[in-house]
């Protein structure tokens, strides 16, 4: 069959080349093909999918009546832009037959079979337009005639029943129209229309005119797609058209600004039904990314799907309570008016609109839309159907971000696998594995090159889960353990402190680059939130590394490193911290959320102390309250020149205060802020706290 339509689609394209193809591109019909009287007589037992590909069979074979062959054209317009538009297309001179011209057999039959094959035949089926069209322009027209409405009327006896009432009437008018006239008024027509995809699964029927504009017929999809009965009939339209000179196709101009020429419905889109194996179920999307795209916008990146025409998108304000879903087409996928500076969390279920079959809902990821490139990216590799993976763990570690006044977009670790985005944009990744292990993997080779060419780059790198060093260097192979090793920083050493699982949840902090306090770090033992960590990591230092995390009254064994400088390859310093129990079972949210701020300070601060010894001087500034929340005060005897205020990652937040001896920060979120003041003669920065 695919040869066959191969072989229609280029002696359509060649005709072009040269003259318009006025003709269906089939086969001569050969002698011994079956009667129409006989392939009704053939069909009639079987099912319906056996009797639609014997249809099928017959018509590409060439088993039609050879007054079928040459196309009638047929003329439509439209005011378009306050100007006259026309354009001709060429339709089949009545209603699909299998058959020779002295017995043919006008055969009804679903949308997907006239859907394909109009589309072997380089055609397409008709709107309620061009119904009317072909009707107005139709040398004969012909009282329609009925069968009274009965539970035969979809039967096979039916269809020959009033087959052989039509052929009698044309009988009436051979003399005069011979065969091979454009004729209307014999069945009813399968259109396309927008009606299609509004119910999944339905016929859309029209026309059995009367008279011109009185069809018996309104436009209808109360019918299943399956359905058909003595009625319908099926009228090709060749789809390749010239528009002023310029080849296009019926199918082209119905899905654009020309569409008022063929269609009383706008735009239809897609022009066809759907054929071929039904889609019953659709995969949970894996790989997607919500990303913050401005002020109060979000972008959502999802690797295609070709069965998903829409996704339906779940959103909320604290990642618990979503809305209802918006159902979005795959193309355009953004959420507009989306509140601001706020994080706004999302999970979304692919959608077909053809089948109305939607998956599963994915994974909840989030993100800060705001009017400033975003510094974090949090990706979720905790893929691993484990008890306590809720799939929504971008809760905490978000959370922890905002509450520092870090603003994050987030991705699916498929994602960063497929490329569907850029990480190296990003400041800092935070990576969370959590009990990820060595059935899904915790770093594929994919994965590994994405966050080594990260690395190189002088990017951050927060990397959290109890089995990494299981999975890459305990089990992993030499690309693996060079991986862990040299990018990760760590030697993997025991699957759990002193080799005793479910004892150890807790890590005092080390002094060190991270910490400056002796705190100690609890996480969960499954009673706390998230899950049971029941086999951390331990860990040592590698190529460079330092201890800042240990584990409790074991204090041997490590439970995170974290290393600033180049990678092997690199061009600029970067860093990380790497721990071996996951961030998001901190707990309570407040140990958490400070430890945000000391990662988060590790990989930033010293860029902006640099900025602040640059620009200090004798003449200094005095700012109050500090904290504060609504108003900050400055006492300065310069006059001032210009005031910034700066966030812990180097974004401007504020500018353009001039001569001004309070500041409101009403607007601002809780955190720690610089405020630069230039004066005259000086530039001053001092550090704040918003609370």
């Amino acid at each position: 069959m695919r040869f066959l339509r191969n072989f229609f689609s280029i002696v359509t394209f060649l005709s072009l080349q040269f003259t318009f193809a006025q003709t269906l591109s089939l086969p001569p019909r050969q002698n011994t093909m079956l009667t129409g009287s006989q392939f009704s007589a053939a069909i009639a037992p079987l099912s319906l999918t056996a009797r639609e590909n014997y249809i099928y069979n017959e018509v590409i074979s060439g088993n039609i009546p050879n007054f079928y062959r040459t196309l009638t054209p047929v003329t439509s317009t439209a005011i378009i832009a306050a100007q006259t538009k026309s354009v001709t297309y060429y339709v089949i001179p009545d209603y699909l037959a299998v058959g020779p011209d002295t017995n043919y057999f006008l055969c009804p039959m679903s949308p997907m079979l006239a859907t394909k094959i109009a589309d072997t035949l380089g055609c397409t089926l008709p709107t309620r337009k061009m119904v009317n069209d072909i009707y107005a322009q139709a040398t004969l027209t012909m009282v329609p005639l009925t069968i009274p409405a009965s539970g035969t009327m979809t039967t096979v006896q039916a269809f020959a029943q009033h087959n052989i009432m039509v052929k009698n009437q044309r009988a009436t008018f051979v003399s005069t129209y011979s065969l091979g006239t454009l004729t209307g008024g014999d069945k009813k027509d399968i259109i396309i229309s927008n009606l299609i995809y509004s119910t999944a699964n339905r016929v859309i029927i029209y026309g059995w005119h009367t008279s011109v504009g009185n069809p018996i017929q309104p436009m209808t999809n109360v019918h299943a797609d399956t359905y058909m009965d003595y009625s319908h009939g099926i009228r090709l339209v060749q789809n390749d058209v010239m528009y002023y000179s310029t080849p296009t196709t019926v199918k082209a101009i119905l899905q654009s600004t020309l569409n008022a020429l063929l269609s009383d419905e706008g735009v239809i889109n897609p022009p066809e039904y759907p054929y071929g194996n039904p889609i019953t179920s659709l995969a949970v999307p894996k790989s997607f990314a919500v990303l913050n795209k401005g002020n109060n916008t979000i972008d959502i990146k999802v690797k295609n799907d070709g069965q998903v025409t829409h996704y339906k998108v779940y959103t909320s304000n604290n990642g618990v309570s979503f809305s209802p879903p918006l159902t979005i087409i795959k193309t355009a996928l953004n959420l507009s008016a989306v509140t601001a500076n706020q994080p706004c969390y999302i999970k979304i279920a692919a959608y077909n609109s053809t089948y109305s079959v939607t998956s599963a809902t994915s994974e909840v990821l989030a993100a800060v839309p705001c009017n400033i490139q975003d510094s974090l990216l949090v990706v979720n590799g905790f893929d691993r159907v484990v008890a306590g993976n809720t799939f929504d763990f971008i809760k905490q570690h978000g959370g922890s971000a905002f509450s520092n006044s870090i603003y994050f977009s987030s991705a699916t670790n498929e994602a960063i696998q497929d490329g569907l985005f850029n990480v190296n944009t990003y400041k800092a990744l935070d990576w969370l594995l959590g009990k990820e292990s060595t059935i899904n993997e915790t770093f594929n080779t994919t994965e590994q090159t994405a966050v080594s060419n990260y690395l190189k780059q002088g990017g951050n790198l927060l990397v959290s889960g109890s089995e990494i060093g299981w999975d890459l260097d305990q089990n992993g192979s030499v690309a693996d353990q060079n991986f862990y090793n040299n990018y990760l920083k760590a030697n993997y050493v025991s699957d759990a402190p002193n080799s005793q699982p479910s004892t150890w949840y807790a890590a005092p902090k080390e002094i060190s680059q991270v910490f400056t306090a002796n705190d100690t770090l609890n996480f969960d033992n499954g009673s706390n939130g998230t899950y049971n960590v029941d086999y951390p990591d331990v860990i040592t230092t590698s190529n460079g590394s330092s201890t800042c995390l240990r584990y409790t009254s074991a204090l041997t064994d490590h439970a995170a490193v974290c290393y600033s400088g180049l990678f092997p390859s690199g061009t600029v310093p970067g860093k990380l911290i790497h721990m071996a129990f996951p961030f998001e079972t901190v707990y309570p949210a407040t140990k958490r959320n400070d430890l945000m701020k000391d990662i988060w300070h590790y990989f930033f601060a010293s860029a902006i102390v640099t900025a602040v010894k640059n620009n200090l001087n004798e003449k200094d500034i005095l700012i109050y309250p500090n904290p504060a929340n609504k108003n900050l005060f400055l006492q300065q005897n310069e006059e001032i020149k210009q005031i910034r205020i700066i966030d812990l990652q180097g974004r401007e937040i504020m500018n353009n205060y001039t001569d001004a001896k309070q500041i409101n920060i009403e607007g601002l979120l809780k955190g720690i802020y610089f405020v630069e003041v230039t004066t005259l003669t000086n530039k001053i920065t001092k550090k704040f706290v918003k609370d």
